[in-house]
């Protein structure tokens, strides 16, 4: 089953990066069925070559901007929305290991990111599938039963057992959600991404079911002490892969500058 936060009574601090963390999400429970081992055989360890991004006009937040501007797209539309938090999520995603590119487009097959997750402990990384969900009203196991449907539109190179369905929203999980992601028969990771401000998420909530196999790797807080507008303090958190304990850092590039 998947357990909620469980803040222990005194906060580890880590003494690579002097972060304070505490357990955030798990999944475990006899009810869900083995996890796969995502260690590859010599034969699988290549992952196939990322694809291009489908639009002509932009490939990044920043480019997807100043696109934007040129055409004077309205800001409250949906393509605008639909596709800055598609991008959004690219970037805050960097941080956990994803190495992701935008696909989405009027043929999409349901797809909006593409590419590999690099967890640590594993020899070669993780094909996943994204799909971006920035939704005002809360999330439901809906949402996980269309991801699902996802992988049969899935490209050459991304189909198969092995392959991971990622859904990012802009809302934390609801108990329906928990539920429809402990019983998948896919591996399937939550992903609560959060804008923080012009071009910049926090992933706020992590978890995934026992289809996926993270070799170790467990999902803690990073607290971040702030100023806020009128100069008090603020600490804010986001969300961290840690293993063994210390605070594991992607060598994926972090957020692009808008």
């Amino acid at each position: 089953m998947l357990h909620p936060c469980r803040y222990h009574h005194s906060l580890k601090r880590s003494p690579l990066l002097g972060s304070r963390l505490c357990s955030r999400w798990h999944s475990s429970g006899s009810d869900l069925r083995p996890p796969l081992t995502l260690s590859p055989t010599p034969q699988e360890h290549q992952v196939p070559p990322q694809p291009f991004s489908v639009s002509l006009h932009h490939s990044s937040l920043s480019t997807f901007l100043r696109y934007a501007h040129s055409i004077d797209l309205s800001p409250t539309s949906t393509t605008y929305v639909g596709t800055y938090y598609e991008y959004l999520c690219e970037i805050s995603l960097r941080r956990l290991g994803f190495s992701l590119i935008r696909t989405g487009g009027r043929s999409d097959a349901g797809i909006d990111l593409l590419g590999s997750w690099n967890l640590p402990g594993l020899s070669s990384p993780v094909k996943c599938i994204v799909q971006c969900k920035n939704l005002k009203a809360k999330a439901g196991p809906n949402l996980i039963r269309e991801l699902e449907g996802a992988f049969v539109g899935a490209p050459t190179g991304w189909r198969g057992e092995r392959v991971v369905g990622v859904l990012c929203a802009g809302k934390e999980a609801t108990k329906g959600v928990r539920d429809a992601i402990r019983s998948a028969r896919r591996g399937i990771v939550w992903c609560h991404v959060e804008e923080v401000e012009e071009g910049l998420g926090r992933v706020r909530q992590l978890f995934w079911n026992r289809r996926v196999s993270a070799q170790g790797a467990e999902v803690g807080l990073r607290y971040l002490p702030g100023i806020g507008e009128e100069g008090e303090v603020r600490v804010d958190t986001e969300v961290v892969l840690t293993k063994d304990g210390e605070v594991w850092e992607s060598s994926v590039v972090d957020e692009e500058k808008v």
